[in-house]
């Protein structure tokens, strides 16, 4: 049915939309989130350095609960971000960087494990650990260092390794923030990929029209729905109830599985408004924006519902059948992006940029 709406969206929408300027919807999204986002970043990831110095020097309750604070803040801006998958953001592996996920196979546990075994001194220095491997580097790999398979934080906390921990988990909150300042100079520089998404067809010839650059970005947006669903929830909600897996939940370990998620469909929700396409899409099909706000709406509700963290609490209760009906949700929000909005606008939305197709 989806398809069929989709041709009909196709065939009815204006030839105009093939001359159609992008360029202001496409600054009124640099300007309205994605600049303002990666600022809130850099905020966040500026306070993760003291926090773990705090906790290191003295690991009290007080220490310990600020530290997490500040890691689920960051947690919050970088979900808020990590869609935005062009330009900067891929740019020198950065995405990857900050967090290494999907990581089904425990490579990052392993290469820490490896790690640790030698004391590599050049994993206690920020520029040395941003030559290492992304597994290594980034918001995953403190995560699994910082807290506890319980939840609780274990940073600073006296055992044979709290000196290395404490310098390793140091330099990653030093490297993050580096990373995040990069990320927020590149998008502020109006030389950068800020011109090469308004100024198509110039020196950096990526896009050769206005509407390529939104096709773009209308891409990335698409992609990072099917994240949320094909990477964030379906492989812990496994094939069923008693073979789910709530550790697959992204940022599950540190209690932070609910932050993130709620955090990527805000970020993508907002991306979307920011673009402000109402004024370009046939009259006929603007019911698409109400129904997106529906559908979006149904999800942050459902999110609000769950009880964190979800690596204790999915099996009980009704947590699963909820996050079962949020994938259905975000699927639905997905096929009315890529199919109904796409086509109304004619743009190539469907484009999925994980597989590269």
């Amino acid at each position: 049915m989806r398809l069929i709406v989709a041709m009909a969206i196709v065939l009815t929408a204006s030839a105009s939309a093939l001359a159609q300027d992008y360029k202001p919807n496409l600054e009124n999204m640099i300007t309205g989130y994605i600049q303002p986002a990666f600022q809130e970043f850099v905020s966040s990831t500026e306070k993760l350095p003291e926090a773990v110095e705090t906790v290191c020097l003295d690991p009290n309750e007080v220490a310990g609960r600020e530290f997490q604070k500040v890691f689920s803040e960051t947690v919050h801006d970088f979900g808020r971000i990590q869609f935005l998958r062009f330009g900067p953001l891929l740019d020198q592996d950065r995405l990857s960087r900050l967090a290494f996920m999907p990581d089904p196979r425990g490579i990052g546990s392993r290469q820490l494990r490896k790690l640790y075994a030698q004391k590599d001194e050049d994993a206690l220095d920020a520029n040395g650990l941003a030559k290492k491997s992304v597994a290594v580097q980034g918001l995953t790999a403190l995560e699994l260092i910082a807290f506890d398979k319980s939840g609780k934080v274990r940073l600073g906390k006296p055992d044979d390794d709290a000196e290395f921990t404490c310098g390793y988990a140091l330099a990653i909150a030093k490297n993050t923030h580096a990373i995040a300042v990069a990320l927020d100079a590149s998008w502020a520089n109006p030389d950068g990929y800020t011109e090469t998404l308004l100024t198509p067809g110039g020196s950096d010839a990526r896009f050769k029209t206005s509407k390529e650059a939104m096709e773009s970005v209308f891409n990335a947006l698409v992609t990072g729905l099917i994240v949320v669903r094909d990477q964030d929830l379906l492989p812990a909600l496994g094939t069923s109830e008693e073979k789910a897996k709530p550790r697959r939940f992204p940022f599950s370990r540190s209690g932070n599985g609910v932050t993130f998620l709620s955090s990527e469909l805000q970020g993508i929700e907002q991306s979307i408004s920011s673009l402000n396409l109402k004024k370009l899409t046939p009259q006929d099909f603007t019911w698409i924006f109400d129904t997106l706000n529906f559908e979006f709406g149904n999800a942050h509700k459902i999110l609000t519902q769950l009880d964190p963290p979800l690596r204790y609490s999915f099996k009980k209760g009704d947590s699963y059948r909820l996050v079962s009906v949020l994938a259905i949700t975000v699927k639905s929000i997905r096929d009315t992006v890529a199919l109904e909005l796409a086509g109304a606008l004619d743009l190539a939305g469907g484009f999925n940029a994980l597989d590269g197709d």
